[in-house]
């Protein structure tokens, strides 16, 4: 399985590397020029969906979706994301994984913006039956060009958990978050985003790193690495879960 990753990551790393070459205007415009021609007053974004099903003498079916959708205003930037992720063995569920938030971003100026957000995470095989927060803070935008755009995040809020045992805990948490992007081109990138929720109780850490290449007109396929980490895990749950997923997806 190892292997087969491996080679579906260099298949897409060289997709990438052969449209770089042909796409040397990529670099030209201005970060004026990207401000009014690329903010519109239109939601964008994509819808993922992946399977791995497997019959014979053991069944197992693993299935993760996604869905982002962003709207960049001249005043306003809105983010949602959607996320879900099941697997089955032979009859058993073994992991069920479901993903809601939404980001608003006011903006102070071309680089600066205050941000409030909101997220929602439904994982009972973590331990945690639910994790809800909430937080607002100060963004930087300390990257943007055609090829790289990087956000820097920091700010407080409150979390409320829900563990599988029925028992609740309230906390004020601090939060950072990064998110980068590299595009090798107009068909194939790079995504690294980093989320930390650190309080008394419990800190969590969620690093989502992806690469999508177009295959035709608005189809992608786009292979991931999510990692969530909670350093205070319940009962005999790990600190640490790692999904490999590898998907097509659709943008819009």
């Amino acid at each position: 399985m190892k292997q087969h990753t491996l080679a579906l990551w260099i298949v897409l790393l060289a997709h990438s590397a052969a449209t770089i070459a042909a796409d040397e205007a990529r670099f030209t415009r201005s970060v004026d020029d990207i401000t009014a021609t690329e903010i519109k007053d239109v939601w964008s974004g994509s819808v993922g969906f992946g399977a791995i099903l497997s019959r014979g003498n053991t069944e197992t079916t693993n299935v993760i979706a996604n869905a982002t959708a962003k709207l960049d205003q001249e005043t306003w930037r809105h983010k949602v994301e959607a996320a879900a992720l099941t697997s089955d063995s032979n009859g058993d569920t073994t992991a069920e994984r479901y993903l809601l938030g939404y980001k608003i971003d006011y903006k102070l100026n071309a680089k600066s913006y205050l941000f409030s957000a909101l997220r929602a995470e439904f994982d009972k095989f973590s331990g945690y039956d639910q994790q809800l927060s909430a937080a607002v803070g100060y963004g930087f935008r300390a990257i943007e060009s055609t090829s790289d755009i990087l956000d820097l995040e920091i700010g407080v809020g409150a979390r409320r958990d829900k563990l599988v045992n029925g028992e609740t805990e309230s906390e004020a948490i601090a939060r950072a978050a990064l998110d980068y992007q590299h595009f090798f081109s107009k068909t194939a990138e790079f995504r690294q985003s980093v989320l930390v929720l650190s309080g008394s109780s419990n800190t969590s850490i969620n690093s989502v790193t992806a690469i999508r290449a177009n295959l035709v007109s608005s189809i992608a396929l786009e292979a991931g690495l999510l990692i969530k980490y909670n350093s205070d895990p319940v009962a005999d749950s790990k600190t640490t879960d790692t999904i490999t997923s590898l998907s097509l997806v659709y943008g819009f």
